[in-house]
């Protein structure tokens, strides 16, 4: 016998679960700005190093615009001599060769029908984040550029301090007592070298779309739309954790609609890399809501476990094309799924 209230009503929560996870995934910042960070280590590292030569590799990420970047430093040219001054004992933190310093801190049908055509504007606006983020979080540079010794280096302290200083004169106790060091495209000669491999340590947020089985009231199976919705985090770069909603829709012979919601728990872990490619494997335990507008139909909910394997062409550091092929236990039968789609990291 069919339940239609409490079926619509558990899609209800889980549209309203999915709707969160996308306005989580929407915080991530926008447009791109024209200054860079150098992470601490690779600029304790730069310290230690020929202050002449300093700048022929150095580890950049790029900032989002909009933010309170550093005041402006006199730019360098391709001529400018380099002056390596010798560093004073007793030294009182980030005060070095020629930087202003201030102090303070800165800043109508069944309910299979009804529940697929909501899911199917989730869809939608699902993807349109993901192509969103493509351009923003999946375009940002993060790799190794070549800089004048002298490219100002703006430095901030862990007070709020404020300094810059030239490339070539930052001592490694500069580097040491610096909590965040920023440069600015504009302020000297700039060449981009290379981009850092595909990094997915920390959040993601994927969006893949494709082909599915749906198994009908009478066991028989039809084919169907596929949609991954995932968001979650990968511990290190191979192993990761996420929540993937799933959503497949479809019609039986007489045109009657069928709607599949399948939420659960993927482990990822991408053990091969081939040069740009990226191989691995997921397994996943979760559950499943299927409706189905048919006259024998009946709404049916099952537990669901899965696996399969995954392949990845990465594109950025913080973006890659993503193909998922895998098969499901569920409503008492097997289907299969294939779907392809961008990750983001």
């Amino acid at each position: 016998m069919r339940r239609p209230a409490s079926a619509r009503g558990r899609l209800a929560d889980l549209s309203f679960t999915a709707l969160v996870l996308l306005l989580i995934a929407a915080l991530v910042p926008g447009c791109l700005g024209s200054t860079y960070t150098i992470p601490k280590q690779d600029l304790q590292d730069l310290a230690h190093t020929d202050p002449n030569t300093r700048g022929q590799r150095v580890r950049v990420i790029q900032n989002y615009a909009g933010g309170d970047g550093p005041p402006e430093a006199p730019a360098v040219g391709v001529h400018t001599q380099v002056v390596v001054v010798p560093s004073s004992p007793g030294y009182s933190g980030g005060g070095g060769g020629g930087g202003h310093v201030s102090t303070g801190k800165g800043g109508g049908g069944g309910n299979a029908k009804i529940a697929g055509d909501e899911a199917i504007v989730l869809v939608v606006l699902a993807a349109a984040l993901v192509l969103g983020l493509a351009l923003t979080e999946g375009l940002r540079f993060d790799g190794w550029s070549e800089l004048h010794p002298m490219h100002p280096v703006h430095l901030y302290g862990p007070r709020g301090e404020y300094t810059w200083l030239p490339l070539a004169h930052i001592t490694p106790a500069d580097a040491a007592w610096a909590s965040r060091a920023v440069v600015r495209e504009s302020e000297g000669p700039w060449n981009t070298i290379e981009r850092a491999p595909l990094n997915r340590q920390g959040l993601t947020y994927a969006v893949l779309l494709g082909s599915t089985e749906i198994i009908l009231a009478d066991d028989q199976e039809t084919n169907g739309f596929m949609s991954h919705i995932q968001l979650g985090g990968f511990f290190t770069p191979q192993l990761g954790l996420v929540l993937d909603i799933g959503f497949a829709f479809g019609e039986d012979d007489f045109g009657n609609a069928l709607f599949d919601s399948r939420n659960a728990l993927e482990l990822e872990y991408f053990p091969v890399v081939l040069g740009p490619l990226h191989a691995g494997v997921f397994g996943q335990v979760g559950f499943s809501q299927r409706l189905d507008d048919s006259p024998i139909g009946n709404d049916s909910f099952s537990f669901t476990g899965g696996a399969g394997g995954l392949l990845q062409l990465d594109l950025t550091t913080r973006l890659a094309l993503t193909a998922r092929a895998g098969v499901t236990r569920l409503h008492g039968g097997t289907t299969s799924d294939l779907t392809v789609g961008l990750s983001i990291y």
